[in-house]
């Protein structure tokens, strides 16, 4: 087992850490072994990373990690560097605000110095890009993936063929479906499956994509969606949120968006008692240990039959805040 460094993004205060926690867990060996503001260090074999960074949404880099210590100590730490063979170059990265007092130029230049003695300078196609992260210490490492978060750009809900105004970001319906501990051919139902955002993430990850609404023209739109981008549902039904499990039977994940405000698509019903309904149906349909992931517009205490794994919060606008929950069915709890 290697160690490697995960640059985590800072878009929220703990979802990106918990998404490559999630990650790792799935990947067999793998340990994590430190975390701090912005960064997460764990042991893996390397065979892991190219999977792991093909599904992480909210991490902007991954790397061979070369050392983490505290700013007086960067030095004395630096001088026992060891880089494989071939050239360098150097990039500096503050978490947010931290380390104001560092003069990143001065940093590159001094451990460029250090390093030029083993190894050549290239700042347009180096062999090894080492970056230094500024948080609550100092990390030096080795980049070997840089995310491809401008792919998720692409699937934004207005780029696609079918669409409608509200949809969770890529990036955001990519980590919810992360945070279930899904694996490539896993089965997964969006019962308010909508223009298929969080489906046509769980497909380019090789989760299999079934989809469910009350509105026809919705799981035609989520189809042709799908198509679009290259993948296939694999099952689909007109139905209400509450005939689920008549059409789907057991299921390892139940991952959605539902809608947070009044609309055609509510055909009239109290949006609390439909969140009501969906939990309830999901809990039918999910297999033994099977995973709940739901985006709802007020945070939930308790739910009987489900234990709760993750609990997040974020403000989308002044009157909106979205809150994640991701649970497992535990009939102990029922």
């Amino acid at each position: 087992m290697d160690p490697f460094f995960f640059e985590l993004s800072g878009e929220h205060p703990t979802m990106p850490l918990a998404e490559a926690l999630s990650l790792i867990s799935l990947e067999k060996g793998t340990t994590a072994t430190e975390t701090g503001p912005g960064y997460l260090i764990c042991h893996m074999d390397p065979s892991s990373l190219d999977p792991l960074a093909d599904r992480i949404a909210l991490t902007h880099r991954i790397g061979r990690h070369l050392l983490t210590c505290h700013l007086p100590d960067l030095w004395k730490e630096a001088e026992s560097l060891e880089l494989p063979e071939g050239s360098f170059s150097i990039r500096v990265k503050r978490f947010e605000k931290s380390m104001p007092e560092v003069d990143t130029r001065a940093l590159i230049n001094r451990l460029g110095k250090l390093i030029k003695k083993k190894n050549k300078v290239d700042l347009n196609r180096p062999d090894n890009n080492i970056r230094v992260h500024l948080s609550d210490r100092v990390s030096i490492y080795i980049m070997d993936q840089e995310i491809d978060r401008k792919s998720l750009e692409t699937r934004k809900v207005a780029q696609r063929p079918f669409f409608s105004p509200i949809s969770l970001h890529p990036r955001y319906a990519r980590a919810l479906v992360n945070l279930t501990g899904l694996k490539p051919g896993d089965r997964m139902l969006d019962p308010f499956c909508g223009t298929g955002g969080v489906l046509l993430e769980a497909a380019s990850m090789g989760i299999v994509p079934i989809a469910s609404d009350i509105s026809a023209d919705m799981v035609e739109g989520c189809r042709r969606n799908l198509e679009h981008y290259g993948h296939q549902l694999h099952d689909s039904a007109v139905c209400d949120v509450g005939d689920i499990n008549d059409h789907f039977g057991h299921l390892k994940a139940v991952v959605t968006d539902p809608p947070y405000g009044r609309s055609t698509s509510t055909h009239g019903e109290e949006l609390r008692s439909i969140y009501k309904r969906a939990i309830e149906a999901s809990y039918e349909v999910l297999t033994d240990h099977g995973t709940l992931g739901i985006t709802l517009p007020e945070p939930m205490g308790g739910v009987p039959g489900f234990k709760e794994r993750y609990q997040f919060s974020q403000r989308v606008h002044r009157s909106l805040t979205r809150h994640y929950h991701v649970m497992t069915k535990d009939r102990t709890l029922s």
